[in-house]
């Protein structure tokens, strides 16, 4: 849980920065300021992505994830439902919320630290949070801060969810997981750099569908 904590401390923080400066804050800098950020991921993905030792798996798995993922069509529902959404406390709210929580580091984090009690790529995400906070809540008002709620309960859920099922789940797998989950982190960074644009809440079933994968490959005796 101290990945969310951390997290919930930085959007609360960044909130209330970006309150206090309103308007003011520049265009320029956030541009910049998001570059930072996605070449960071950047690195954390890749990083992660050492941890595949059976990248057939993982390339069916992301395969596999994206068909089913489109079919659900999760990804565009969830951006037509912000898109939709107008200025107010009520609309920055949920605007936050899935900013903040819904989306492949999140999932990843919580991943990390339920299962492995590494809180890292959380607090990646609550340093990242805490800069696009800013922007948000000098834009959007304290519906954003009100977010932070949401981050707790949604985050510490999944934290907890993940640190539950750890018990049963193999260390090998495990490292798989870790590394599907950096290949997502990689292509959230080219989507925060602007280079290119994924439909991430579409490949995340990748995550769930890699176990059953190794599962049939290992029931095959299939190598990879």
């Amino acid at each position: 849980m101290l990945g969310t904590l951390y997290n919930v401390i930085t959007v609360a923080l960044g909130s209330s920065i970006g309150l206090v400066l309103g308007q003011r804050v520049p265009d320029g800098m956030r541009k910049v300021v998001f570059s930072a950020l996605g070449l960071f991921t950047l690195f954390m993905g890749v990083d992660m992505m050492m941890d595949i030792t059976r990248p057939m798996a993982a390339f069916m798995a992301l395969v596999l994830g994206a068909i089913v993922g489109h079919l659900i069509g999760l990804d565009a529902r969830v951006k037509k439902a912000a898109d939709r959404l107008g200025k107010g406390e009520g609309a920055a709210l949920v605007q936050s919320t899935l900013l903040f929580c819904i989306g492949a580091m999140t999932l990843v984090g919580c991943m990390q630290d339920g299962l492995l009690g590494d809180p890292t790529v959380l607090m990646a995400k609550g340093t990242m949070d805490l800069f696009s906070s800013i922007f948000l809540a000098a834009a959007l008002g304290r519906g954003v801060l009100l977010s932070t709620g949401s981050v707790l309960v949604i985050q510490g859920g999944l934290t907890f969810a993940f640190a539950t099922a750890g018990a049963g789940i193999p260390e090998p797998l495990v490292g798989e997981l870790s590394g599907v989950g950096g290949i997502l982190l990689l292509a959230l960074g080219l989507d925060l750099l602007d280079i290119r644009k994924f439909p991430l809440l579409d490949l995340t079933w990748s995550l769930p569908l890699l176990p059953l994968i190794l599962s049939v490959l290992d029931a095959l005796t299939l190598p990879f």
